[in-house]
C-alpha cells in the first residue's frame, strides 16, 4: 500500500457521501477542504498562473469553487485562488513534468515515502521552513522535501458478532485461528503488512526496521489459505459486508465507515500502524515561493478537524485536538490514547526498498 493510494481512497469516500445524500455539496468542498485545498472545478489538466496556487491531489471527482476551512482564509490573506487538478500527483508525472520543465502543479498529496524518493532525485523544492512552520506538526511530521498535511493508521478490524465474546485486541489474535475461527484480509500493497505479521511474532516495536521479511513470511505462510487480500479501500469493506472475512487490516477511515453502518463492526487501536500524508512541491513549480504560504495556511487546526470529521483524516497539528469531541478523538489515530501502543510506519525504509520489497510480497502471497 502507498500513500498515494490512500489519498486517492479518501476522496472516494467523500464523493460516495456526497453522491448518497449523506454530506451535502458545502460538506463535499469542505471535506477537501481538510486537504489544504480550496477547489474549483476545472476540466482537463489545471494550469497555474501567477495569481493561483495549484494543487494536485488524488480527488477523482469534479470539484467546484472556494472550500470553506482553507482556500477563503489564503485568498483573503493573499489574494491568490486555490484550483485542483485531480489526475493524481503520479511519482512518474512529476518526474516527467520536471524533466521536461512544464511544471503546472505547486503543491502534491503524496506522502512521505514519495517525498524522500523524489527529494532525493531532484525532482522537489525543499521545504521553506522560513516561510512554514513546522512547530504545527507534531514530532517527525516535517522533512526536507515533505510536510504532513494529515495522519491516518491502519488496524485490526472485526465482526463482533463473529469473533466471539472476547474480542481480538492485537496482531498475535490475527493469526490464532482455533480462537477466532474465519478469513482474515490483508492489503496486497506493502506497507503497514508485514509490520503487523513481525508484531504478531514477538519482535519488538523498536526492533520493526530494518524487516526481517524472511521472518514474517515464515510466520504468513501457515495462514495463507485463511487470507484474502485487497486492492481498494472500498473491497476492504466489501469483505465484511459480505461475511467473508471475520477480521482483517484496514485502513482506520474504512473501519470507521463499516461501523457507522453496523456498531458489530469495529477495531482496536493497539498496534495500530500510523501514516503520514505530506505536502511536496515540484521543483521549478509556478507560484514559486507563494506555495509555501498555502502550506503553512493549511496547518490551521480547524480546517484539519473539518477533514477528521468528514472523512477521518486525522489533523497533523497537534493544536486540532484542543479543538475535538470525544467522537473525534475516538477515530483520530494521534489522540494520546490511541497513539500509546501505535507503531510509526517508516517512510525513509519504503523509499530505500519498498520496490523490491512489493515485488517479493506479491510472489508470494500468489503461491
Amino acid at each position: 500500500m502507498s500513500i498515494n493510494r490512500f489519498g486517492q481512497d479518501a476522496a472516494l469516500i467523500a464523493l460516495d457521501k456526497f453522491k448518497t445524500g449523506k454530506i451535502d455539496r458545502r460538506g463535499f468542498i469542505t471535506a477537501m477542504a481538510g486537504l489544504g485545498i480550496s477547489v474549483a472545478f476545472k476540466p482537463g489538466r489545471a494550469s497555474a498562473a501567477a495569481s493561483e496556487i495549484v494543487v494536485c491531489n488524488w480527488g477523482g471527482a469534479a470539484l467546484e469553487a472556494f472550500q470553506k476551512a482553507y482556500g477563503a482564509p489564503f485568498k483573503a490573506k493573499s489574494g491568490m485562488e486555490v484550483v485542483i487538478d485531480g489526475t493524481g500527483p503520479a511519482t512518474g508525472a512529476i518526474r516527467a513534468m520536471v524533466d521536461s520543465k512544464n511544471v503546472t502543479w505547486d503543491a502534491t498529496d503524496g506522502g512521505m515515502t514519495d517525498a524522500v524518493v523524489l527529494g532525493k532525485g531532484g525532482y522537489l523544492e525543499p521545504i521553506d521552513y522560513s516561510i512554514v512552520d513546522k512547530s504545527l506538526v507534531g514530532e517527525g511530521l516535517s522533512a526536507e522535501f515533505g510536510i504532513c498535511n494529515y495522519t491516518y493508521s491502519n488496524v485490526l478490524a472485526y465482526d463482533a458478532k463473529k469473533v466471539g465474546a472476547t474480542a481480538p485486541s492485537s496482531w498475535n489474535d490475527f493469526f490464532d485461528l482455533e480462537k477466532f475461527p474465519g478469513k482474515r484480509t490483508m492489503c496486497k500493497w506493502i506497507q503497514g503488512q508485514l509490520e503487523a505479521v513481525l508484531l504478531a511474532d514477538g519482535v519488538k516495536p523498536q526492533d520493526i526496521y530494518p524487516l526481517d521479511v524472511d521472518r514474517a513470511f515464515k510466520k504468513l505462510e501457515p495462514l495463507l489459505p485463511n487470507l484474502i487480500f485487497w486492492e481498494s479501500g472500498a473491497q476492504s469493506q466489501q469483505l465484511f459486508r459480505d461475511g467473508e472475512v471475520v477480521m482483517g487490516n484496514i485502513w482506520h477511515t474504512r473501519a470507521n465507515l463499516l461501523r457507522k453502518e453496523n456498531p458489530d463492526y469495529t477495531w482496536t487501536w493497539n498496534q495500530n500502524l500510523m501514516f503520514a500524508s505530506a505536502w511536496s512541491v515540484p521543483k521549478g513549480n509556478p507560484a514559486g515561493k507563494k506555495v509555501f504560504d498555502f502550506i503553512n495556511s493549511s496547518m490551521d487546526p480547524e480546517g484539519q478537524v473539518t477533514l477528521l470529521r468528514l472523512m477521518g483524516n486525522g489533523p497533523s497539528n497537534p493544536k486540532a485536538l484542543a479543538l475535538m469531541t470525544d467522537e473525534d478523538k475516538a477515530v483520530y489515530s494521534l489522540a494520546p490514547e490511541n497513539a500509546k501502543t501505535g507503531l510509526a510506519v517508516s517512510a525513509q525504509y519504503y523509499a530505500d526498498n519498498e520496490a523490491e520489497l512489493q515485488n517479493k510480497f506479491l510472489d508470494f502471497i500468489s503461491r
